[in-house]
Parts: structure tokens; C-alpha cells; sequence
């Protein structure tokens, strides 16, 4: 097979085309304009034309292909002979292309690992302040968002845009739950002052009833004390009726005393029933001991009531008195 292009002379082929060419113009004044159908003449111009017109296309077509036709055969080789050599070049090519996809494969798998990396980084050594955050007060919050904005960045390489942004979103969190964590505490702040005065109220209305109850059985006392020095006067007995004056005939009979000694004994016993006979015993004291016996009574009264012998060293407390 050569491949050598063929020896043609173009000049004395492309003069037959031009014959045709030359012919055009004289065809296009006859049949340029298409005559009247209707008429046995212009009908048969049109016959005429059309026959002649196509005796020049079919011998045209005729006279391109005979003059490509060496043309076509080349090309047909150049083709064949190309398409050889291209087989043969990536014969030696696909070896080359399949290392180096090997090569490139094996590399972008060890970026990956190290992109893995790196994003683990950012996770344990970024994003976890997020997880640290959770409850903590605003001053922890403050310092933890003090301690972020220190971040390096640096050295995440592959990725270092995901760790910028990791840390921008870090400081974002932070903020807010800086801003939450200060309102919490501003309300939580009120709530405990309304607490407080609250209990402080409770408080003070408490001692003030513990002062009036404490009040009130000082004067309960001081009315039992003022009643056992002054004891209401005892209803006297009312005295027996004096006998009937004795018959004449009886004025010298012994004088029956038995009622007598009745009466007496009963008075005496109602006279007993009333206290009078056994006063209580009597200790005279300072008016200020008294006032401190008074007010250590109903101390000891109030603390019984607030349920002082449930409380820690009470027992231990009786014991040592008691000894």
C-alpha cells in the first residue's frame, strides 16, 4: 500500500465543469421564468426544459464523482493507516495511563484519609466547644467564647475554609448562648428577690404572731398569778335555822348538841373545799426576777410549741438538768 498522495491534473477536469458553468447562463434565460402551464406552448417549454436541465445534472453528478474518485481512495487510506498507527500509539499509551490513574487514585485516597483527619480535628478540636458550653453561666460562657476566638487555623491545610467556618459558627453559638444564659440569670435574679421579700413577709408576719401568741399567754399568766394572789371571795353557807323554842315542859331536859356539831362539821369541810384552809406556799422575790421568770416561761413556751424536743441535744439537755 503506498501512501502517496495520487498525480492529477485538475486543470483539464475542472474545464469540463466549466463548460457547465458556461452553459448556466443561457439555461437560466430560457427556463428562468416559468412559462405559461395553461398554453400548449408554454407547456411544452417546460417538458423541453426540464429534460435538458436534467440531462446537465445528471452529467455533472457523473463528472464530480469520476474526478473525486482517486481522491476518495486516498482518503479511504490515509484513514486505514491512521487508525493503524493510532492502535499502535496506545498500545504504548494505556500502560502510561493506567499508572498513572493508578498513582492518581492512590494519592486522592490518601487525601481523603487526610481530609478524614483533619475533619476529626475540627470536630474534637472546634466544634466540640459547643458541647463544652452546655450549662455554663454567662462568666464561663464569656471566657469559653474568649478561648475560641484564639483558635488557630492554620494548620488544617485541605480544609482549612471548613475549619474558618467551623469556628465562625462556634463563636455564633457561644454568643447567643451567652445572650440566653444572661437573661436566664437577670430573671432568675428577680425571681429570687421577689422570693425573698416574699419570705422575709412570712417571716415577719411570723414573729409578729409568735410575739402576739407569746404576748397573749404572758398576760394569760399574769392573770393566773394576779387571780392566785387575789382569790375571789368564797361564798359563805348559809346558817342553819334556829330551833323552835322548847316546850315549858322541856326547858329543863339536857341540850341536844348533835345538829350543832353536824352543821360545824360541814362548814368546816365546804370551807376546806374552798382553798381557805390550805393557802399555797408563798416565795417573795424581786420584781425583776419575776419579770425574767415571766418572760423565760413564755420563751420556753414559744420554743415547745416551734418543737424544740425534736431538735438535736434536746435529750442531752433534760439529762443534764435533771442531774
Amino acid at each position: 500500500m503506498t501512501n502517496a498522495a495520487p498525480k492529477t491534473d485538475y486543470k483539464g477536469e475542472l474545464v469540463k465543469l466549466d463548460a457547465v458553468e458556461q452553459a448556466l447562463a443561457g439555461l437560466r434565460e430560457k427556463y428562468g421564468t416559468v412559462p405559461d402551464m395553461q398554453t400548449k406552448e408554454g407547456y411544452d417549454l417546460c417538458k423541453k426544459g426540464i429534460k435538458e436541465l436534467t440531462t446537465y445534472r445528471t452529467s455533472t453528478d457523473k463528472l464530480r464523482k469520476e474526478i473525486t474518485k482517486p481522491h476518495r481512495d486516498f482518503i479511504d487510506r490515509v484513514n486505514q493507516y491512521g487508525k493503524d498507527l493510532i492502535e499502535k500509539l496506545e498500545a504504548i499509551e494505556k500502560p502510561l495511563k493506567d499508572a498513572k490513574q493508578h498513582e492518581d487514585e492512590r494519592a486522592e485516597r490518601e487525601k481523603q484519609q487526610r481530609i478524614a483527619k483533619l475533619r476529626e480535628r475540627i470536630q474534637v478540636e472546634i466544634l466540640s466547644y459547643k458541647d463544652t458550653a452546655v450549662g455554663l453561666d454567662s462568666n464561663a460562657l464569656a471566657e469559653l467564647h474568649d478561648d475560641a476566638v484564639n483558635i488557630n487555623t492554620d494548620g488544617y491545610f485541605d480544609v482549612t475554609k471548613e475549619a474558618e467556618d467551623a469556628k465562625a459558627d462556634v463563636l455564633k453559638h457561644i454568643s447567643e448562648m451567652h445572650g440566653r444564659a444572661l437573661e436566664k440569670e437577670r430573671l432568675a435574679a428577680e425571681q429570687a428577690e421577689v422570693e425573698a421579700e416574699r419570705r422575709r413577709l412570712r417571716e415577719e408576719n411570723e414573729k409578729r404572731e409568735a410575739e402576739q401568741k407569746e404576748l397573749e399567754e404572758l398576760r394569760r399568766f399574769k392573770a393566773e398569778q394576779e387571780a392566785k394572789r387575789n382569790p375571789e371571795p368564797q361564798p359563805q353557807p348559809k346558817p342553819e335555822p334556829e330551833p323552835a323554842p322548847l316546850p315549858a315542859a322541856a326547858e329543863h331536859k339536857p341540850l341536844n348538841t348533835s345538829r350543832l356539831s353536824a352543821a360545824a362539821q360541814r362548814h368546816e369541810a365546804e370551807v376546806l373545799r374552798g382553798g381557805q384552809m390550805q393557802a399555797p406556799e408563798q416565795v417573795t422575790i424581786s420584781r425583776g426576777e419575776y419579770d425574767q421568770l415571766l418572760a423565760d416561761q413564755a420563751k420556753l413556751r414559744a420554743l415547745e410549741a416551734m418543737g424544740v424536743d425534736n431538735w438535736s441535744g434536746y435529750e442531752q439537755a433534760m439529762q443534764q438538768l435533771a442531774a
